[in-house]
This record gives C-alpha cells, structure tokens and sequence, in this order.
C-alpha cells in the first residue's frame, strides 16, 4: 500500500508538471509562412542540403541527413538533381522534416520547420512554414544588434512578435516589406530575450496591435494616418515627443548644375560623352536608374542640371507629405535632324513625397521628418532627422531607454500606450501586464562656445517648459567649482549664462545643467568643455605637389604639427575655385589629398592650403602648380586606339579627324595616348602636335 502511494503521488507530479494537450496543441499551430526573397533574390537553382531526413506530403523520404541536392527551374516545373543525376520532376513540391528539430540549409543558409517549392516568375520560391517562437529568432538580431541593452532586445521581441501574429493569415517574405527573417542563424542575446516573453504580444481592446517599429524616429513619434492615407488613425500609434532617440541626422546637398555645358558642344557627343561626369556621385546614379525604370530603358542619360527638389505638406507630427523634382538631362542618341543632342525635362511637382524618397534613394533620405531646405542659385540643401518612418517603436529610443534604467515594460508603454501585454500562449496564457505611460523628464538642450580672448565660455541651453534650473561646472574629478546659475525659475525657451575661465588652467571641464518641472521631473544634460589658451597657428610643413599625366591626377602632400580642421583649395589663374580636396578635421603629421585634373586646361594653378586649430588659431600656405598637358589633333579620318603597340592587338577606342587628345608618351613610332576613360596607343602619324 505505501509503495503504492508514493507510485499515485509521482504520478501526480509527472501529471502537473507538463503542459496540457490543448496548450501544446495551440502553440504548435502557432507557425508563420515566410517567402524567401531577400537572401535568395531571383535564382533559377539553388543547393539543399539537409541535418536529418526530410519526407514528401506523401511520406517518402526527399533528403537523407547530410545529401546534397540541386532543384532548378526547368519548363516552369522543378527539377530535382543528386549530383549530375536528375531524380524527379514536380509542378510544387512540399518537404517536412522527420524529427522536428532538424534544419533544411537552402545555398548555405539553414532555416527550420518545413518548406514548400515552386516556380515563380522563372525563379525558384521557397516558403517557409516554420513556428513563430523560431521564426523570431531569426527576426531580432537582424532588426536589432543583438549586443544592445536585454530590455531593449525583449521589447523588440514582443514587437516583432506582435507584428507577426498579426500578419499571420497571410504569405509574408523576409525583406523590410515585413520583417527582415534570417533563417535558423540566431544570438544567444535575442535568444534569450524571445525565450523571456515566449508568448507575450501587445494588445488594445483585445486585438493584437499594428507593432510598427522604425530605427529612429527623429525625436517626434508619428500617427499611422500621417505616413499610410490608407486606414484611420491608430489611439495607440500617437504623435508625441520622444526624449530618448538620438535623433539621427541625415542631409542632400547638390549643386544644380551637374555638367557645364559651356565649354561641351552638344553636336558632337563623341567627343566628351566618356570622359564627363556628374558632381554627384551618391545621388545622381539613383536618379538615373529611376529615369532608365520610368521610360529610358537601356539608354546612356547625363544629367545636366537639377534646378528644382523641395518637399511640402508637413503633417502635424512636422513630417512631409508631398515633394517637387526638376531633372534635365541628355539621352545619348536623342539628336534632332542635325545631330545635336535634346534636351530631355522630368518635372514632378507635388508629388507623393515617398516617391521623391525612392528616386534619390531611401538610405540617401533618410526620413520624412524634414528640418530645414535651402536653394540658392548654385546649390539645394535639405536636412533632416530619424531613419524610417517613425511610427511606433524607435529602435535606438528603445536602446537609450534600457540603457536610462526603464524595463521592457516601460519601453513599450511609451511607444504604445493604452496597451496590454498579453501571454498568447505558453506558460502563463491569458496574464495580462497593464502598459503605464511615464512622466518624461523636463528636456534640455545644451550647447557652448569658448571665447578664448576674452576668457569666458557662453553656455546657451533651451527648456521645453517652466523649470528650476541649476548649472554647475565640474572639474576632472567631478568637483564642483563654478555655478554660473543657481535654483533659478526659468521660462521655457532659449536661455544663455557665462563662465568665467580667467583663473582657470587648460583641461576638460563639465558643464551640468538640471531643470526641474512642476510635477518634479528632472532633466539633466551635460557637455565637455575643453579650455586651451593655445595662441600659436598650426604649422604647415614638406609641401610637396607632383602630377601624374597618365591618370591627370596631381598628389599634394604636407604636413601638420597638431590636430586641426584642414581645407585644401585648388584656384585657378583668376582666383577662382576650381576644386575642393578636402575641408575637415585630420590629426597631426603628414597628410595627402588628390586633385583630379582631366578636366582642366593647361595652366598655373594655386593650392591653398588652410588650418584652423581647436582654439581659432589658422594658418594657410599656398604653392603653385603647374598643368602642361601635350595635346595633339587627329589627322585621320578615323583612329584606332590600340591596346598594345601593335597594330593586330585589341581597339579600346576610336578618335576622329580634327579630334584633340592627350599624348603620355612617345615610344618609338607610337604616342601612348588618353581619351576620356581609354588609354591606349596610336600611331605618331596620325597626329599632329
């Protein structure tokens, strides 16, 4: 009887330990289907290999553990090969692996869970039925780096998890169109914090929330409403400030004129297309293959001028909504009838301003949240913050909250406020966690400059609403020796105080202002401040210029005997500025900049060299450089520019009578010769110096 009871209480335990049928039941229907596109891309074939067997929907074994396959597009159907050996042929074909935690690598990548194949478009298109608790962790180290802070990690969890949830009844793919999905290849960091939240979502009124999230938002949440016209605006996904992100800044800035067309002549094209460009070389590339996409398929286009880019229609979250674009280019054999090129024009004039972004480029413009644009007559400006579209969850807020002390919790409440989270399933389903929205700190913005003549620093900091503010200065050791201003009722706005620096001896200093609101919350803000009373320039030594004609670039090379923000200027004979080298901060010793000069006319020209230290002192130095292209003109009716000095060996290029080119070198009866991009040789004959 006692050996009995013991047996009864075991079986008790065993019982209650594990979950219910049900329970288990649910989570295991809780899986995503994902297509793979963004790792795979557009691929007619693909290598499988697999670390347990995998069966057909008909129970055949498809892959034993560690074979190797190859599936390719054939007749709109999927081949399967072993080797050079074809083994079958399906319209669709469906795999599932036999022990449930196997993986399937497809081109080197593993993922879980089962797949299902089939052609489409001519490519290979795998989807991925795999269970969302694996699926995130594939999810979260590649929306969030996965060393930042836990609590930053489990709320990005929960997000992506929300957001998957409500996606679910649908196919999603693996680009940022959805969430960015990397396979079974997770982070022990994200692994830990999907394994903390299994289960939990975000929910609002019972219903599984929209959990847009975006890297930064700029310092300005944004509605639903304002970025999608579609839908109405979400309670949870409100337009608010966000202390926290850092407000990622980002700016366009191009000049008007891509090509002078003064010193080009528009009837021969053959005799400049090659060897000019464009100013703009992260922009303009964008906008020329958005023309090739949009009616210039396959056409050679230089774009000569971009008079017009301005963005209007700010939202109430200071975001824009519509967008301008004036483009004039030349298309290579758009010619009237006597052979000189037309001028082609693209103007889009309140547009939406998501497709003025996708013409300059998403990663180029940043955000929508535009904070100041400037034209003058040469050149367009526009700046703004955030990265992405700024609704709901900032990632890098989230970072700079978990890092500030808040939970999770506290995280998610303010992203997403009048919310609960919720346990799906998994241990604990049907708990709810109530999200309470924070007071925010009082917010200020600290900024100073140091008149070292005057022996003074001017400290200018803003308040966002009425606060006690105190501002010390500490030394080194964090040792108070200055309170320039002292418990002192402030009004929100801009304000400025003066610290003295006469008895102070050079170093770095803290300046740390509080400011204190009505309902005591504090916002703090500090900034180094270095005092140095270095009076002497910096020196610029070993000037040394030399020119390469082969490349027509010229290398200038000095020296500086400390840190200093250097401007290297290149000034034609009239004293006008021809090139720009470089124009920012470099450390002490020798330093070089390349002027690139295939463009310019023979001539003496001026190199400027500027350097302004930490505490104003400059110095600038300027040496001359001279320019002596050897030119010759074609006197052939047409000349081939041969790869090798013989007459057999490969053209690189064609010159035309009348035609200047550029001699490198005489060798024998041959003159190595530059045109444009093409460097070759030409025989002496047929050309005339």
């Amino acid at each position: 009887m006692r050996s009995l009871k013991y047996l009864f209480i075991a079986c008790f335990i065993i019982f209650f330990t594990f979950p219910s049928h049900e329970e288990t039941a649910a989570e295991e229907k809780t899986t995503m289907e994902v297509k793979l596109k963004n790792y795979l891309g557009n691929r007619t074939s693909v290598k499988i290999t697999a670390t347990a067997d995998y069966r057909t929907s008909g129970g055949e074994i498809f892959i034993k553990a560690g074979e190797k396959l190859a599936l390719k597009v054939e007749s709109a159907k999927l081949a399967v090969y072993k080797g050079s050996m074809k083994t079958g042929s399906y319209a669709s074909l469906k795999v599932m692996p036999v022990k449930p935690d196997a993986s399937l690598s497809i081109n080197g990548r593993p993922y879980q869970g089962s797949f299902s194949f089939k052609a489409e478009d001519g490519y290979i298109r795998p989807i991925n039925t795999v269970y969302i608790e694996d699926y995130l962790k594939g999810v979260v180290p590649l929306e969030m780096p996965a060393l930042w802070h836990a609590e930053a990690l489990k709320a990005q969890a929960i997000a992506a998890r929300t957001y998957a949830l409500r996606h679910q009844s649908t196919i999603i793919d693996d680009t940022v169109s959805y969430q960015v999905y990397g396979g079974a290849a997770g982070h022990y960091r994200t692994n830990s914090a999907i394994v903390q939240t299994k289960g939990m979502v975000i929910k609002h009124d019972g219903e599984i929330i929209e959990a847009f999230f975006s890297s930064s938002n700029g310092g300005m949440t944004e509605s639903n409403s304002n970025v999608w016209s579609s839908g109405n605006p979400l309670a949870y996904l409100s337009i608010k400030e966000d202390l926290y992100d850092p407000k990622t800044n980002w700016a366009i800035t191009l000049d008007k004129q891509q090509i002078d067309l003064s010193k080009i002549d528009l009837s021969k094209p053959e005799e400049w297309w090659t060897s000019v460009e464009e100013k703009d070389k992260t922009v303009v590339p964008k906008l020329k293959a958005w023309l090739k996409n949009n009616g210039y398929a396959k056409k050679d286009i230089k774009i000569t001028e971009i008079p017009l880019l301005t963005f209007t229609d700010e939202k109430t979250g200071g975001r824009v909504t519509k967008g301008s674009i004036q483009l004039n280019f030349y298309v290579r054999d758009l010619v009237d009838d006597r052979g000189k090129l037309l001028q082609q024009t693209v103007k889009l004039t309140n547009v939406a301003a998501s497709k003025i972004r996708g013409m300059v480029g998403q990663e180029v413009m940043k955000s929508y949240l535009v904070d100041h644009s400037s034209s003058d007559s040469s050149k367009i400006t526009i700046e703004g913050s955030g990265y992405g579209h700024g609704v709901g969850l900032s990632q890098f807020g989230a970072k700079n909250r978990a890092e500030a002390g808040q939970s999770y919790q506290d995280i998610l409440g303010f992203y997403y406020p009048d919310t609960t989270i919720e346990k799906e399933y998994g241990p604990g389903a049907g708990s709810k966690t109530d999200l309470v929205v924070k007071a925010e700190p009082n917010s200020v913005n600290l900024k100073a400059k140091t008149d070292h003549l005057n022996d003074e620093v001017g400290i200018t900091y803003s308040l966002k609403e009425d606060a006690v503010v105190t501002l010390m200065i500490k030394d080194s050791k964090g040792k108070a020796i200055a309170t320039p201003v002292r418990d002192q009722t402030m009004k929100k706005g801009t304000h400025s105080a003066i610290w003295n620096t006469k008895n102070v001896s050079n170093g770095t200093y803290e300046a740390e202002i509080s400011a204190m609101d009505r309902g005591g919350n504090e916002g703090l803000a500090t900034m180094a401040l270095k005092i140095s009373r270095d009076t002497s320039a910096p020196k610029i030594t070993d000037v040394n210029t030399s020119g390469d004609y082969s490349t027509e670039k010229a290398n200038i090379t000095y020296t500086i005997n400390e840190n200093a923000n250097v401007t290297v200027e290149i000034r034609n004979s009239k004293g006008k500025v021809v090139g720009i080298l470089s124009e920012r901060q470099f450390n002490k010793g020798r330093q070089s900049a390349t002027w690139d000069f295939k463009n310019m006319s023979n001539g003496i020209f001026m190199v400027k060299i500027s350097a302004k230290d930490e505490s104003e002192n400059q110095k600038t130095f300027s040496t001359k450089i001279s320019i002596r292209k050897t030119t010759g003109i074609v006197t052939a009716s047409e000349l081939s520019i041969k790869e090798s000095r013989n007459e057999s060996s490969e053209t690189v290029g064609n010159l035309y009578r009348d035609q200047s080119v550029t001699i490198l070198a005489q060798q024998d009866e041959w003159y190595k010769v530059k045109k444009g991009s093409p460097i070759g040789y030409v025989l002496k004959k047929h050309v005339k110096k």
